[in-house]
């Protein structure tokens, strides 16, 4: 077992606060607590400075090194004291990248995907349409809460990540436009 093996699953068993480094991608770095690892994928509940904020799934073989970051007793206590607690999100060990969009997707109609792209949109946020045999179809919702009349077609090999709820996420979930070609409810 590797030493991010070992870490990523002392961060899962005993609720470690990881930072968890990707040297490849511009956002590098995610703080939290693991929730689940499969083959492929981690999910982490990410901290923002003391308080849990979105889930995140990031792809495995994209993490380059994995820090603790819970030496000190501030942290625990703050996030004790403040009644934060990680939150829940339960996958097979085998699950794939189509079985975690099909989870999350279940869980919120809007949530966002971070792709391996060096040209063009490496973040799209909306709403997955269709899965498919080596793609899916997702419906982006522009950070004014518009929906784009395009649907983009995006390979699960370019995902490296996933992420669901947290402030940012939740606001669109419940102030976006209406889906287009669906009625208010009221």
């Amino acid at each position: 077992m590797s030493k991010i093996s070992r870490r990523l699953e002392a961060s899962l068993t005993q609720a470690r606060i990881v930072t968890i480094v990707r040297d490849a991608f511009e956002i590098g770095m995610t703080y939290g607590v693991v929730l689940a690892l499969t083959d492929d994928w981690l999910v982490i509940h990410s901290l923002e400075g003391v308080y849990f904020d979105d889930i995140v799934m990031l792809r495995l073989r994209d993490v380059s090194r994995v820090w603790f970051r819970d030496d000190d007793a501030y942290h625990h206590r703050a996030i004790a004291g403040l009644n934060q607690k990680p939150g829940e999100f339960e996958c097979a060990n085998d699950a794939t990248a189509p079985n975690l969009l099909s989870a999350v997707s279940a869980r919120a109609d809007i949530f966002a995907i971070h792709l391996e792209v060096l040209r063009g949109e490496p973040l799209l946020i909306g709403r997955l349409l269709e899965l498919r045999k080596k793609s899916f179809r997702f419906h982006y919702v522009g950070r004014d809460g518009v929906w784009s009349k395009d649907i983009d077609r995006v390979r699960y090999r370019d995902l490296t990540r996933i992420e669901i709820d947290g402030r940012y996420l939740d606001a669109l979930n419940r102030f976006a436009d209406p889906y287009p070609d669906s009625t208010p409810v009221e």
